[in-house]
């Protein structure tokens, strides 16, 4: 598991985050292979002089036309220059309880397995960046009372109840002219 550190006003937390659960985690897997002999074979490019090049051999770079590498691009957001944000397991991230009514309107993307250590069961919001981005995502930490702890990662929608109360009641209007069906059999 790798550690995560939370703090909840202001006390620090420990946490190890477990595997993502993927859909083939649930369901399982197909993997397709190329074997030689018994060995599986990767993906290569093959060099204009012959030689092999594997895939884990190359990398980009951004560079000129002479092939002088070039300063790293500039992030904006409104015209303003954003600052890579570290990763979640470089800095605490803040938690703050919330009501689990909350979990309705959020839209999870990923699913992690937690080891919540001390932490009380309940609801609790935070941001989560796997790797350092420009914009940190929005995360649910739902930790139930038998221990069992997971992080949602994902989006926070606008999203309406469905109740008793109707939505277009326009539908459901009797005026005073609706005496009777329109349509019956005896119009046939």
């Amino acid at each position: 598991m790798k550690p995560l550190e939370f703090s909840l006003s202001g006390t620090a937390i420990m946490a190890g985050l477990g595997e993502k659960v993927t859909k083939d985690a649930l369901y399982g897997e197909v993997r397709f292979s190329v074997e030689k002999d018994g060995r599986p074979l990767e993906r290569g490019s093959l060099l204009p002089d012959g030689t092999l090049l594997r895939r884990a051999q190359m990398s980009n770079i951004s560079a000129d036309p002479e092939g002088t590498p070039v300063e790293a691009a500039q992030a904006l957001v409104d015209d303003q220059v954003v600052e890579q944000q570290p990763s979640s397991f470089e800095k605490p991230g803040e938690l703050r309880s919330v009501p689990l009514t909350r979990l309705v309107g959020f839209n999870v993307s990923d699913v992690y397995s937690l080891d919540a250590g001390t932490l009380a069961p309940g609801l609790y919001e935070t941001t989560f960046n796997y790797r350092k981005s420009y914009q940190p995502r929005e995360a649910l930490l739902l930790v139930k009372a038998g221990g069992e702890a997971w992080l949602l990662v994902g989006t926070f929608k606008l999203t309406t109840f469905v109740g008793k109360t109707l939505a277009y009641e326009f539908f459901d209007a009797v005026t005073e002219e609706d005496t009777g069906d329109p349509l019956d059999f005896s119009m046939m």
